[in-house]
C-alpha cells in the first residue's frame, strides 16, 4: 500500500468516525420516533401524573404494612369512536422477599371529576373478558376488579387492579385508589428496612409529574443518626427529597416532587424506589410487630450499606466501563487495520503478481482466437462480476456460425424468428468433409473433430505429415474450434439425426439427456482452468483462491460491521453502557473500511503468468473499447470479420447492445456476413433462445448430479412398485 493510499484511508477513517458520532443522537431519535409511531397506531391509555402517599403501619396484627393512596391521571386516546370501552389498570406486583409474601389488598377506587366531586366505583365479581361482559350492568362500567397474583396468563391473574370506564375517546380522567401493601418493612437482627417500589416498567416513560409523600408515624420514626433514607431511579440515579415533621402532623414525612425534566429514564433505570434503614438504638422501631422472616436473626446492616454503596458507584463504574469499551474498540480497530495491511504484505511477499508489459486504455484488435467464455472469465477475473451463462452460450453459438460449422435459419420463411421456427443446420460433418493437404499443426488442431464418429487418423511421429484443410458444405474454410465451441458443436451433432435439427427439438433433447448434457456443462465449467493452465494464462489451478478467500473475509467483515452497529448497539443500549461514546459505531465503521480495503486488494490477487497478465491487459482494453462511446464514433474499422468477432466477444461480455448500436451507425455493406446481415442475432428472440438453452442444460445437469449423489436403485418400498389397499365393492 502506497503512502498516498494510506493517507487517503486515514482521512476516510476519521471522516466516517466524525460522521458516526454526529449521527448517533439522530439514530437514537429515529428509534424513539419510530417506536412512538408504532404505538400511536393503536389505542392507548397512559398514566401521566401520579400523587403518591404511603403511610407506614406498625400495629399489632398489622406490622410491616403500608397503606398507599394514589391519584392517577390517565391520558386516553382511542383509535376509533366506535370502541370507547376501556380497561384501565395499576400494577400491583406480588413477590416473596426473604420468605415473606409481599401482596396487596385494594380498599377502594374513586373517579375524581374536574369539579372535585367523586364517583365511588364498586368491586366487580370477575375480570372482564367475554364480549357480554362489556354490556352487563353487573360487571361495569363503573366497577373495579383486583386481579391478584402471581401472574399467570392462562388463569387470567395479572397482578393489578382494573377499573372499567366507557365513553372516552380523547381526554384525561383521574382516579384515586387506595391499597394496602403487606410486608413492606422487614426486621433483621441489627436493622429494619422499609422498601417501596413506587413505579416501574416501561410505562414510566410517559410520566409528566410524580408527587410523593412517605409518612412514618412519629412514634415509629428513628431518631437522627439512627436511620438512612435513599432514593433510586431516573437518569440522575437518585432524586431529591425533603423531610418534615410539620407537613403532616403526627408523622415524619419524606416528600419529593418530580416534573417532566426529572422523569427521564433509560432501559436500565425504569423505576422510582425508596428505602429507609433504621439501626442502632432504633433498629426495630418501625418493625415491632413485623412478622419474622428467614433472616430475622441475621446481621444485615453491613450488607445493606454495602449494597447502597455499590448502587451509588454504578454511574462511575459505568463511565469507567464506557471508556474501557471505547479504548478496546479503538485498539481493536487499529489492530484490524494493521491486520489487513500486514496480510496484504505477506501475500505479496509469498506470491508473485506480474505487471503488464504495457498499460493500455483501448485495444481495437482481437488479441487472439480465444474461447468466448474464457475471454469473459479473463476480462472479469479482477473484478466482481457474475457472468451470465446465457451470454456465454449465445457467444459460443455465434462463434460456431461465424466459423461456418452451423447455420441458423427459419423453418417457415413466412414466419418470424422465434424459438419454434428456428432450425440448426450442420454445415460440417467430420467423417465426410473434404480434406486437403496442409500442415501438421492443422492435424493436431482438428484431431478431436477427425476422431469424432470413430474416424481416427493415426500419424506416426517420424513419418512425413500429410497436410490438409477442412471446408464446410458451402466451401468455407473452417477455423479451429475452442474446447467449448467443440463441446457445443458435438452436442448438436449428437442430437441431430440428419444434417439439421429444430431449435425446439434440440433444447428438448438437451433437457432430457441428463448425463450427456451434464458432461457438456462440466466441460464448460472446467474450461477456465483447462484453457488457463494449458495455454499458460494462470500460474496454478487455484489462480483465484486468494481472491475468493479475501472476498469471503471482506464479506464477513461487512456482516459483522452491520451486526455490531445495529444489533450490538441495540443490546448495550439496554445497559448502563448506553452507546459507550459511540464505541461500536467506531468499530463497525472500521470493519466496513477494512472490508472495502480487502475488496480492493482481492481484485489484485489473481495469479496470472506474465503472458496471462499481458493478455488480460489486451482483452480488458478490448472490453473497455467495446463498452465505450468511442466504438459508436468508430469509422476506421470496416473489416466485416472483425465486426463479427466484436459481436461474438461483446455478447460474451454481456454488452452486445453496444456493438449492435454501433453497427447501425455504420455505412458499409453487411450483406456478405451471415451474422451481421441477420436481424435475428440482434433481436430479443435470440436472447430468449439462449436463456431457454441455459435453463435446459441447468435442469438436465442438476438431475444428473442429483441422481449420482443419491443413487438410482431402490429396494424394499423405494418407489419402483405400487402398493394397494381399499374398501368397498
Amino acid at each position: 500500500m502506497t503512502k498516498s493510499t494510506k493517507t487517503n484511508f486515514s482521512v476516510i477513517f476519521f471522516i466516517l468516525l466524525i460522521i458516526g458520532i454526529q449521527l448517533l443522537p439522530i439514530f437514537l431519535d429515529f428509534i424513539s420516533i419510530g417506536l412512538e409511531k408504532i404505538t400511536s397506531l393503536n389505542d392507548y391509555a397512559r398514566i401521566t401524573d401520579v400523587d403518591y402517599k404511603a403511610v407506614l403501619v406498625d400495629e399489632p396484627g398489622e406490622g410491616g404494612k403500608v397503606v398507599i393512596t394514589e391519584r392517577l391521571t390517565y391520558d386516553i386516546h382511542a383509535a376509533s369512536k366506535n370502541n370507547l370501552f376501556w380497561e384501565l389498570w395499576r400494577d400491583l406486583p406480588e413477590d416473596y422477599v426473604d420468605g415473606l409474601k409481599v401482596d396487596y389488598q385494594v380498599n377502594y377506587v374513586k373517579q375524581i371529576k374536574e369539579d372535585g366531586s367523586e364517583i365511588v366505583y364498586q368491586e366487580s365479581p370477575k375480570l372482564y373478558w367475554d364480549d357480554s361482559d362489556y354490556t352487563s350492568s353487573i360487571y361495569g362500567p363503573g366497577k373495579w376488579y383486583h386481579s391478584e397474583g402471581p401472574y399467570n396468563e392462562s388463569t387470567r391473574d395479572y397482578e393489578c387492579v382494573f377499573f372499567y370506564v366507557d365513553g372516552l375517546y380523547r381526554g384525561t380522567i383521574t382516579f384515586e385508589i387506595q391499597y394496602e401493601m403487606h410486608n413492606a418493612s422487614l426486621r433483621y437482627s441489627d436493622v429494619s428496612e422499609l422498601y417501596l417500589t413506587m413505579y416501574s416498567e416501561d410505562t414510566i416513560n410517559y410520566l409528566e409529574s410524580f408527587h410523593g409523600e412517605i409518612l412514618i408515624p412519629q412514634k415509629d420514626m428513628p431518631s437522627k443518626g439512627n436511620y438512612l433514607a435513599h432514593t433510586f431511579g431516573t437518569n440522575a440515579h437518585t432524586f431529591d427529597y425533603e423531610e418534615s415533621d410539620e407537613r403532616n402532623p403526627g408523622y415524619h414525612t419524606f416528600a419529593f416532587d418530580l416534573d417532566k425534566d426529572d422523569l427521564k429514564f433509560k432501559n436500565y433505570n425504569q423505576y422510582l424506589e425508596f428505602t429507609l434503614l433504621a439501626y442502632g438504638d432504633d433498629k426495630h422501631i418501625f418493625t415491632d410487630y413485623a412478622p419474622d422472616n428467614y433472616y430475622s436473626k441475621d446481621i444485615y446492616l453491613e450488607e445493606a450499606l454495602l449494597a447502597l454503596e455499590e448502587y451509588d458507584q454504578l454511574p462511575q463504574k459505568a463511565r469507567s466501563n464506557k471508556y474501557k469499551v471505547l479504548g478496546g474498540s479503538i485498539i481493536l480497530s487499529l489492530f484490524l487495520l494493521f491486520f489487513v495491511t500486514n496480510r496484504n504484505k505477506k501475500i505479496r511477499k509469498k506470491h508473485h503478481f506480474y505487471k503488464p508489459s504495457m498499460k493500455m486504455q483501448y485495444f481495437r484488435e482481437i488479441p487472439s482466437d480465444l474461447d468466448p467464455y474464457f475471454a469473459a472469465k479473463l476480462v472479469f477475473s479482477k473484478q466482481k462480476h457474475k457472468i451470465d451463462m446465457s451470454d456465454s452460450y449465445s457467444a459460443i453459438l455465434l462463434s460456431l456460425v461465424r466459423k461456418g460449422y452451423i447455420a441458423l435459419d427459419r423453418i417457415d420463411q413466412k414466419k418470424s424468428w422465434e424459438n419454434n421456427n428456428i432450425v440448426l443446420k450442420i454445415l460440417y460433418e467430420p467423417n465426410t468433409s473434404n480434406q486437403n493437404i496442409v500442415t501438421q499443426t492443422n492435424i493436431q488442431a482438428n484431431n478431436s473433430l477427425l476422431n469424432f464418429n470413430n474416424n481416427p487418423i493415426k500419424i506416426e511421429p517420424t513419418q512425413t505429415i500429410p497436410n490438409f484443410e477442412l471446408y464446410n458444405k458451402n466451401g468455407k474454410k473452417l477455423e479451429k474450434l475452442s474446447p467449448n465451441e467443440e463441446a457445443y458443436f458435438n452436442l448438436i451433432i449428437h442430437h441431430a439425426t440428419t444434417d439439421s435439427i429444430s431449435m425446439k427439438d434440440f433444447q428438448n433433447k438437451v433437457s432430457h439427456d441428463y448425463d450427456n448434457t451434464d458432461s457438456f456443462v462440466t466441460t464448460i465449467e472446467n474450461s477456465t482452468i483447462n484453457i488457463g493452465i494449458s495455454q499458460g494464462y494462470f500460474q496454478k489451478i487455484g489462480y483465484d483462491s486468494l481472491k475468493n478467500s479475501t472476498n469471503s473475509l471482506a464479506n464477513f467483515y461487512i456482516i459483522m460491521s452491520i451486526l455490531i452497529i445495529v444489533l450490538g448497539n441495540m443490546i448495550i443500549s439496554f445497559t448502563r453502557l448506553d452507546f459507550a461514546y459511540g464505541s461500536l459505531f467506531i468499530l463497525g465503521i472500521v470493519m466496513f473500511i477494512c472490508a472495502i480495503i480487502l475488496k480492493k486488494q482481492a481484485n489484485q490477487y489473481i495469479l496470472l503468468t506474465q503472458f496471462g497478465e499481458d493478455e488480460y491487459e489486451k482483452w480488458h482494453a478490448l472490453y473497455q473499447f467495446l463498452n465505450s462511446a468511442t466504438l459508436m464514433n468508430e469509422r476506421t474499422v470496416i473489416d466485416l470479420p472483425l465486426w463479427e468477432k466484436y459481436l461474438v466477444y461483446a455478447t460474451a461480455f454481456g454488452i452486445s447492445d453496444k456493438v449492435i448500436k454501433a453497427l447501425k451507425l455504420q455505412t458499409f455493406d453487411v450483406t456478405e456476413s451471415p451474422i451481421l446481415s441477420n436481424p435475428y442475432y440482434f433481436s430479443t428472440n435470440f436472447r430468449v433462445t439462449s436463456r431457454s438453452f441455459r435453463t435446459a442444460t441447468h435442469r438436465a445437469s442438476s438431475i444428473s448430479r442429483t441422481s449420482r449423489y443419491h443413487g438410482g436403485s431402490y429396494y424394499g418400498g423405494g418407489g419402483r412398485g405400487g402398493g394397494g389397499g381399499g374398501g368397498g365393492h
